[in-house]
């Protein structure tokens, strides 16, 4: 392929055949949504089971994970502008050596305490409310807008980066869901203040029904207010002692009602 480099975008994936190396690259950008690199792992199998029957050539498949390509991929299809592994690791060096020498830099200057570097009150009470305007955003949106059908790509909070994002995203959907009664299913999703909510999508690869499950982030407006969430539970994920995300589950099967006592002798 000419100019191959200026296909390889953050938000994509794509595959790229070479017969001469009997490569399949998996190239996968940064941003890339996850339901894309499902549908490329399915439809990369699928061409070097079509390689092997129809030339003979068994490809190896190889995921390329951008910021993070192999040599042989940086070689192979010739690109200029994508950093070798030794480039990179270079690259690091010499930035842990600058924050190095902006700490030396740092330690050098003289210490000065200041009053107004103690958090005020009003700060701490706002950074401990943020659990709570999260569960209300939530519920907010299952009670006034029923079953969600509009779904956008959103504007990314400042708090948290995409790549960042999706990296947690990622943790969360891997970790197996907590073993009850009657079990549960992820509902929803709380991630930097945003509500994620499930997508189910069907499409065609090869003329195979597939069905394609990604998370998403829910772009509508959300209701101002407090709603409780019945029923339900909540499991937190929390890594440096910051909560990260939150996961709304909700049982599979609803618990049988109690029984209404009857008051003594009325049997009718």
């Amino acid at each position: 392929m000419d100019n191959v480099e200026s296909h390889l975008k953050e938000d994509e994936v794509l595959i790229l055949l070479c017969p001469e190396f009997r490569r399949l690259y998996i190239f996968q950008g940064r941003k890339a949504p996850v339901n894309k690199k499902f549908i490329s792992s399915r439809v990369a199998s699928q061409l070097q089971r079509e390689r092997v029957k129809n030339a003979g050539m068994q490809h190896k498949i190889v995921a390329v994970d951008q910021d993070d390509e192999p040599d042989e991929f940086i070689t192979n299809l010739s690109l200029k502008g994508v950093r070798t592994a030794a480039q990179r690791l270079e690259e690091q060096q010499k930035q842990a050596e600058e924050e190095a020498k902006k700490f030396e830099d740092l330690m050098k200057q003289p210490d000065v305490v200041r009053e107004q570097q103690a958090p005020s009150e009003s700060n701490t009470v706002k950074a401990s409310s943020n659990l709570a305007k999260f569960l209300e955003k939530a519920g907010s949106a299952m009670a006034s807008y029923g079953p969600v059908t509009s779904i956008g790509a959103g504007v990314a909070p400042s708090g948290m980066s995409e790549k960042d994002k999706q990296e947690i995203l990622d943790a969360v959907l891997k970790e197996k869901l907590p073993e009850g009664s009657n079990g549960a299913s992820r509902e929803h999703l709380i991630l930097d203040e945003s509500l994620y909510v499930n997508v189910k999508k069907k499409g065609k690869v090869f003329d195979q029904e597939v069905e394609i499950e990604s998370w998403e982030e829910f772009n509508s407006p959300l209701k101002d207010g407090f709603m409780l969430i019945d029923n339900r539970k909540i499991r937190l994920l929390i890594k440096n002692k910051k909560i990260k995300a939150v996961e709304i589950l909700k049982p599979l099967s609803e618990p049988a009602p109690s029984e209404i006592a009857r008051e003594p002798g009325n049997d009718g």
